[in-house]
């Protein structure tokens, strides 16, 4: 049926379906329906956010909250996207700067439309569902996705902004998943999966993939790069593993969409759907001699570069030194974000793990066993419990306690990591906590600021919040407030030894956190961690001074601060030495033991032969520790 109407039936037609087609993609934009209030808030907000599809938030929708950000923010914000799905189609303009975008984690946060390029002739550029133009962005445990499906191309993410960073984020779609573009765009993806069919990632932008899952969905390519000839990096893949759906077996890493496409993999895990030519050359022979395609000691099926290309590239030992973050996202202007470190993360030294203490020790003390974190019977796990938020990141924890509560509440033990107070993470004492858990105690293992993030007290401030922290959910965990210890190895030790001795002294704690609890704990056990950092067995030098932050000749009042041997004072807990064969690891515990006795404060040392510095990372010297722990707790509670 056709209706005839007249010139001005027509244009007021035309108002009214353009008027209806905007309320149905923007709602009260600049509202806050929480209070029920409508207000004009349009470039006006500059503290946080949250977006919350059930109202309790500021803002129904993340359109809505785009649009109330303040220009060229004068300091960094987050925009906290609540769990839900949000069909919107969403552009970040090039006036929004030093936000973090974070949701719930990708399988509750997810952005998603679907828009492609067979729906009124839109274009691939135009198909998106987030287009992202600002700098010095950060968007971290979400999904962005384009669920048109194979239809052809439909963009889930398009980003040209420089200084971006997307950590632990799920992008999903078909054909053309992620546009990483901009001749001057520095992207870094970080534990990301990327899932897609035919050039899933394409663009010119200098990107980093680190730890990343790249999943492709049918026999196609991964990459279609577009690198600028005058950029030194394009796309590098680091420590990522390609995976296949069921079928897929024949898939290229990329293709070249420009002349001089630049894309490497490096250390990373290929499965057989790789073919074992690798690269194709989009049908230009021209193309060969400009592209760029290098691949670096990656392992699997996928990974036989004897099989590549001629035109492929391995890399030397000395070439694959040049992809680290500081050479592939070096430009011209400052490299540091708002607050002051590099805009793609703090630098983190990796030094010191599990597996790099084992091949160090087990060359001459062949018999002994690392021991791992396996899950434990009768055991429950909390993990990746946020504590503290510094604003640019969160501290984490993860808690352990018997999954049998008992009639009433139990002791606690906070255990700290070690690692020269620059290097190692939570998980090299988790295993231990694990241990202690089964014996009836709630156990927690914790991050910390170390000395390439931040400086001292920075470290001891974090695990007084931890303490607060769990204290403050203790009822969570039947956690019995009155009996907490702290517990830590080599720079942990010397951290618990020092948060112990501090009980109730203002000048250790932060000045912020929203905690109600107290940082005080009721017994320390120190394994192998200095007491005293300037002292005559003492022989603490560069790494001692870098997390102080200076010499001893330069700031001595620092290095007394920090030692546990000048805070002892009355209402010292009782606390337990483990040591290894080293002497120069425990200076300062004499002295400090007859503090305690004057005092009448109850000690412990026990001593193990033999035995390397990390020792508890290593049977045959793990079990006695934990019973040793277990033994002097009972002891004293």
């Amino acid at each position: 049926m056709i209706q005839v109407i007249n010139r001005k039936g027509l244009v007021l037609a035309i108002f009214l379906i353009s008027t209806l087609s905007h309320l149905s993609f923007s709602q009260h934009v600049n509202s806050y329906p929480k209070d029920g209030k409508i207000k004009d808030l349009k470039g006006k907000v500059q503290e946080d956010i949250v977006v919350a599809k059930d109202g309790s938030g500021d803002f129904l929708y993340i359109a809505d909250a785009l649009e109330a950000i303040r220009v060229y923010l004068p300091k960094p914000i987050t925009v906290y996207i609540k769990e839900g799905v949000y069909k919107e189609k969403l552009e970040i303009p090039g006036t929004i700067t030093n936000v973090t975008f974070k949701g719930d984690g990708p399988d509750k946060t997810i952005i998603t439309f679907d828009d492609h390029t067979g729906k009124n002739y839109m274009d691939t550029f135009d198909s998106y569902t987030l287009l992202v133009w600002g700098n010095s962005l950060m968007f971290r445990d979400l999904t962005i996705q384009n669920t048109a499906g194979s239809v052809g191309q439909a963009v889930a993410l398009h980003a040209e902004g420089d200084r971006l960073v997307f950590e632990n984020c799920h992008f999903k779609g078909d054909q053309d998943t992620m546009f990483a573009s901009g001749e001057n765009s520095r992207q870094y993806y970080k534990d990301c999966y990327i899932e897609g069919t035919t050039d899933f990632i394409f663009g010119s932008a200098t990107a980093l993939f680190e730890n990343c899952e790249i999943h492709s969905k049918a026999n196609s390519y991964i990459t279609a790069a577009s690198t600028p000839d005058w950029v030194d990096y394009g796309y590098v893949f680091k420590d990522c593993r390609l995976t296949a759906e069921e079928g897929v077996d024949r898939v290229f890493l990329g293709r070249p969409w420009r002349d001089y496409a630049q894309t490497v993999f490096i250390d990373c895990e290929m499965g057989d759907h790789i073919v074992p030519e690798g690269w194709h050359n989009w049908g230009s022979p021209e193309k060969e001699k400009t592209t760029f395609y290098a691949e670096y000691n990656s392992i699997g099926p996928g990974a036989n570069v004897k099989s590549r290309v001629d035109w492929a590239h391995k890399l030397t030992d000395e070439e694959a030194l040049a992809f680290t973050k500081e050479h592939i996202f070096k430009g011209s202007g400052k490299s540091v974000n708002a607050d002051g470190f590099a805009w793609y993360g703090y630098e983190k030294d990796t030094s010191f793990t599990l597996n790099s203490s084992y091949k160090k020790y087990s060359k001459n003390l062949p018999d002994i066993q690392p021991v791992y974190a396996e899950s434990i019977g009768g055991v429950q796990e909390e993990m990746n419990i946020p504590y503290k938020n510094l604003g640019y990141r969160e501290l984490q924890l993860d808690v352990f306690y018997p999954e049998n509560r008992a009639s009433k509440a139990i002791p606690g033990i906070l255990f700290v990591h070690g690692g020269g107070w620059r290097s190692g993470d939570r998980s090299m004492q988790a295993p231990m906590a694990k241990a202690l858990a089964t014996k009836g105690y709630v156990t927690a293992v914790m991050d910390y600021r170390l000395s390439l993030e931040a400086s001292y007290p920075a470290g001891v401030h974090d695990v007084k919040d931890a303490i607060k922290w769990l204290k403050d959910h203790a009822e969570e965990f039947n956690l019995d407030t009155n009996k907490v210890a702290i517990s830590g190895g080599s720079a942990g030790g010397q951290l618990a030894a020092l948060v112990g001795t501090t009980n109730g002294v203002k000048k250790y704690e932060a000045t912020k956190g929203n905690y109600k609890s107290s940082s005080e704990v009721h017994a320390i056990i120190d394994m192998d961690g200095v007491l005293a950092f300037h002292h005559p067995e003492s022989a603490e030098g560069t790494v001692a001074a870098q997390w102080l932050g200076g010499t001893y000749s330069e700031i001595p009042e620092t290095w007394d601060e920090a030692s546990a041997l000048y805070q002892v004072r009355d209402g010292a807990v009782p606390i337990l030495f483990i040591n290894s064969q080293y002497p120069r690891f425990h200076a300062g515990q004499e002295d400090m033991i007859r503090k305690l006795d004057q005092l009448g404060v109850y000690s412990e040392v026990h001593t193990f032969p033999n035995s390397p510095h990390p020792y508890w990372l290593f049977e045959p010297w793990f079990t006695p520790t934990v019973n040793l722990m277990d033994k002097f707790l009972r002891k004293i509670w």
